[in-house]
């Protein structure tokens, strides 16, 4: 099992998003009430002078049954906590909303064992919006934070550890301006038209940022400098446009000054983006995904160069390790981007979870359903949030526009494993061919009517013997053609 969850949506169709709030961040702040009814501010127990851990962990998880058995915290609890020094204060937060409190005792369905016996720091159900505000992407995450606000990722570490760790961290860290960044901006340069770039930040820092200036370069040429000014606290936001841009290559951008003082740029407000140029395709669009064992973080869609969905799918509705095609007619010639979004942010890397990997192939065909151009490819071995291929539609696939055969072409049953039978209606006698492609454009059956007087027309397919997968049923009516899809189970 994993835990889904939702970044800030500009992070989320970042190329770099955020994995955890980085050491140094500001620390959000959260309410929460604990498991016996008792309220805890975060931001007023750091104004009284306590560091605060928090262990953010899922009922289900075994890493964190077994760093919880180990009683490092609960030591930290005893030794640091009001029963001891009383410096510091920790929290059990479950991050994943849909866990019960039966999970918690230990007798419910997705649980590692009782969480609650033997615990004596404060437990807190329901954290997973507290999760999501410190961009949380794995359990356990477990943090330490500083009175000052500041917060690092101590993990899974011994009492006496972060103990060190806390006393080390809280008496060297200097609150600063900490602008991150996600670009947000076009990936695919399409035709001869300009494209935009644009990039998200937040001020994950303590002192507010009243201006930056980014240098941009584009293809290896610098371009002209990028300036903000405005008032961005912590965790206030600004989206910053870049300019204006042609034709694919690399875009490098950085932050090199805030509030007037230069600034090294880091790995947070730095970020290098391959913009590519768009494949030549046809009008003809094939989408083929097979899922991992969390088919429903899986999404796509396909866009015009406006924005306007074309066809799309949406996550939660495909099934686990399931194959599926669909076949896409694009309007017109122009400008198109197919987008792979997975909810949880590791794309169709099933593998690292157990689970075998997916995969997805975007391919366009020609008027004879043979292969043309390869948009899409993703075999399922990386992490990924979402990927963007852009493709250029130079020609319509005019011979199989659904005209009057079209309109009246059905075969029944569909889903089938066997005969089918193929009904239409011919508006004037006509010679008659139907011809049965496979995904890779070779022709498995072919089959000649002679030819048909005009009226309904009735015919049996029979794919008796096919293997299971999706195929297309091209009919030649005299000058008509027209295709549907088959699926054979």
């Amino acid at each position: 099992m994993k835990h889904f969850y939702a970044l800030m949506a500009a992070l989320l169709v970042s190329t770099a998003s955020f994995a955890q709030l980085p050491s140094g961040a500001a620390a959000p702040d959260w309410t929460a009430t604990d498991l016996d009814g008792v309220e805890h501010n975060l931001y007023s127990m750091l104004d009284s002078g306590y560091t605060v851990v928090i262990d953010f962990s899922a009922t289900w998880c075994g890493p964190c049954w077994n760093y919880h058995n180990t009683g490092a915290l609960e030591t930290l609890w005893e030794e640091h906590g009001p029963d001891g020094d009383n410096t510091m204060r920790v929290f059990f937060i479950e991050g994943d909303d849909t866990t019960t409190m039966e999970d918690l005792e230990g007798t419910g369905g997705a649980t590692q064992g009782d969480w609650i016996t033997g615990t004596g720091y404060p437990i807190i159900d329901d954290g997973g919006a507290i999760f999501n505000d410190y961009f949380g992407a794995y359990f356990p995450t477990i943090y330490t934070i500083c009175p000052n606000k500041l917060v690092t990722e101590s993990g899974q570490i011994t009492a006496d550890a972060h103990a060190a760790l806390a006393a080390d961290f809280c008496s060297t860290s200097v609150a600063s301006p900490f602008p991150a960044t996600a670009y947000t901006g076009e990936l695919v340069s399409c035709g001869e038209g300009q494209w935009a770039a644009t990039a998200y930040f937040v001020n994950f820092g303590v002192p507010t940022i009243n201006d930056m200036t980014i240098s941009v370069s584009f293809d290896g040429a610098a371009q002209p400098d990028v300036t903000w000014s405005g008032e961005m606290s912590s965790y206030d936001d600004a989206d910053i446009d870049l300019g204006m841009y042609s034709g694919g290559g690399e875009l490098v951008y950085e932050v090199t000054s805030i509030n007037g003082e230069m600034f090294n740029a880091d790995e947070y407000s730095s970020r290098t983006v391959d913009v590519n140029s768009a494949t030549g395709a046809t009008s003809l669009i094939e989408v083929a995904i097979t899922t991992d064992g969390w088919g429903a973080e899986t999404g796509w869609s396909i866009t015009d160069d406006n924005g306007n969905v074309i066809e799309s799918v949406s996550a939660g509705t495909l099934a686990n390790q399931t194959d599926y095609t669909w076949f896409v007619s694009v309007p017109s010639v122009g400008c198109y981007n197919f987008t792979l979004t997975d909810a949880y942010g590791d794309g169709m890397f099933g593998s690292q979870w157990g689970s075998t990997d997916g995969s997805c192939a975007v391919r366009s065909y020609d008027d004879n359903i043979a292969y043309f151009s390869t948009i899409y490819d993703y075999d399922g071995s990386y992490d990924m949030s979402e990927e963007q291929s852009g493709m250029e539609v130079l020609t319509m696939n005019v011979g199989i526009e659904e005209v009057s055969v079209a309109e009246s072409l059905a075969i029944f049953p569909n889903p089938t494993n066997g005969a089918t039978q193929m009904s239409f209606n011919l508006a004037e006698a006509s010679e008659v061919v139907a011809t049965v492609y496979n995904l890779v454009g070779e022709v498995v059956l072919n089959r000649d009517f002679g030819t048909l007087s005009a009226g309904e027309q009735l015919e049996v397919i029979d794919f008796s013997g096919f293997n299971a997968g999706v195929y297309l049923v091209t009919v030649q009516a005299g000058a008509e053609t027209s295709t549907l899809r088959v699926t054979v189970q």
